[in-house]
């Protein structure tokens, strides 16, 4: 990911004040400039999930200003443009104005699959102290709040959003308050479970349901079986007992 950032207060810094003047000029943001030298700085940084919660810990993570009025995000074709003519502005058709969820992955998915890097700019407030007229926001494209790139990155979801993040373990809370309900258990009581299997009487104990409680369809038992009397079938542990 490479993200660059304007910062409009300090755009400009570092040239002579021609240049300055030239460079300070009030941003048309149907088509800006993505290349120095009308950025402020630029930086590489891993995106590590797909909202924005995660995408604003990235940015509070490498960008030295948080009071951001746009996010935006270069598509394919913007970035192709950037890649053949770097000196010129492109045009907002060309770039994403992501403001959640939906629009980091309207980015993410107007790119290429591993056609890495992908662009990313931030264009922050004026700083407080800074008397010139604030530049007045797109009308279908409000500014993001002064603080909201810092409220999504500290949120919980936004730690979440980052893949070396592990939430912290929650065990469970049992209630006990509704142990008289179907299905609930009592303090110190076992639901009695019949495993077939589980004992080894279970496989030798004869049927001792009425005829007419048998199933429709069944067969009746071969001619010349007999039943078993109990004490045939008494194991020899206990016969020696009596």
């Amino acid at each position: 990911m490479r993200i660059v950032w304007t910062w409009p207060s300090k755009r400009g810094q570092g040239h002579t004040p021609e240049r300055r003047a030239n460079l300070n000029f009030r941003p048309d943001y149907n088509m800006l400039h993505w290349r120095p030298p009308h950025i402020n700085g630029v930086q590489f940084a891993e995106l590590g999930s797909y909202d924005i919660r995660g995408l604003s810990a990235m940015i509070s993570r490498n960008v030295p200003n948080d009071r951001i009025r746009y996010i935006l995000g270069a598509t394919g074709e913007g970035r192709r443009r950037l890649r053949r003519v770097p000196s010129e502005r492109i045009s907002c058709i060309d770039y994403v104005f992501i403001d959640g969820d939906e629009t980091v992955r309207a980015w993410l998915l107007s790119n290429p699959v591993l056609d890495d890097p992908l662009d990313l700019m931030m264009y922050s407030y004026r700083d407080e102290c800074n008397t010139r007229p604030a530049t007045s926001s797109l009308r279908v494209h409000q500014y993001l709040h002064e603080d909201a790139v810092t409220d999504w990155a500290d949120s919980a979801a936004g730690h979440m959003g980052n893949m070396n993040y592990r939430a912290p373990y929650v065990p469970p809370r049992f209630h006990h308050g509704n142990a008289n309900r179907s299905g609930d258990h009592q303090d110190g009581d076992a639901p009695s479970v019949s495993l077939p299997g589980s004992s080894g009487w279970s496989s030798d104990v004869a049927d001792t349901r009425p005829k007419s409680q048998d199933s429709p369809g069944m067969p009746p038992p071969p001619v010349g079986d007999t039943v078993e009397s109990a004490m045939a079938r008494t194991p020899l542990a206990v016969k020696s007992l009596n």
